[in-house]
């Protein structure tokens, strides 16, 4: 099998496998499910992995850090508060665009990210440490309250999650896209000096 190729089954099996553990869980999800999905035996994919739990979480990692690096890149330059505005709009966005990744995200964080360290050889940037420093940022230019900055981003990325999580169980019905000013707004008069910057 050329590299290609097996370039090729690699983000089949991806693909196929972040789809099926959205919809289904990974519990509920076989390894003949994702084969099957996927169009590459069972053998194929136990040569990658031990298990479908060690698949989860190796995917989960990838998703993971390639979700930092998007939010970063999300994020841009300016003030601290035009930064959060651009993360939460993106998070947003996600959940619309790319459905299964985020869903995946969102349901297995629980089990695979106590694994992500371990995953992880390098010290490799998360989403709190992204929102981490959009707040030291903010917390340095005077326009957010000098507080502890982790407990601020923690605060940040539970409200994008939890409007997330409540899209994904259908209790949101309004698209997400359409909250996103009504949450940064809610979320910077929380964390503001009153500074203009």
């Amino acid at each position: 099998m050329s590299k290609d190729a097996r370039s090729d089954a690699r983000n089949k099996v991806r693909d196929a496998a972040i789809a099926l553990f959205a919809q289904k869980g990974v519990k509920a999800t076989t390894i003949k499910d994702i084969a099957r999905a996927a169009g590459v035996s069972e053998g194929a994919l136990y040569r990658h992995w031990a298990s479908k739990e060690d698949l989860a979480a190796a995917l989960f990692a990838a998703e993971y850090t390639a979700l930092s690096h998007s939010l970063r890149e999300a994020a841009g330059t300016g003030s601290a508060a035009e930064r959060l505005r651009r993360v939460i709009a993106w998070a947003f966005g996600l959940v619309e665009a790319a459905p299964d990744r985020a869903r995946f995200l969102l349901l297995s964080q629980h089990d695979a990210l106590p694994l992500v360290p371990a995953l992880m050889k390098d010290k490799l940037e998360t989403p709190v440490d992204v929102v981490c420093a959009i707040v030291g940022d903010g917390i340095a230019e005077g326009s957010i309250v000098d507080a502890d900055r982790e407990a601020l981003a923690h605060t940040v990325i539970g409200a994008i999650v939890l409007n997330i999580q409540s899209h994904v169980y259908g209790r949101q019905t309004a698209p997400l896209g359409t909250l996103a000013d009504t949450v940064a707004d809610a979320l910077l008069r929380g964390l503001s000096t009153g500074k203009e910057t």
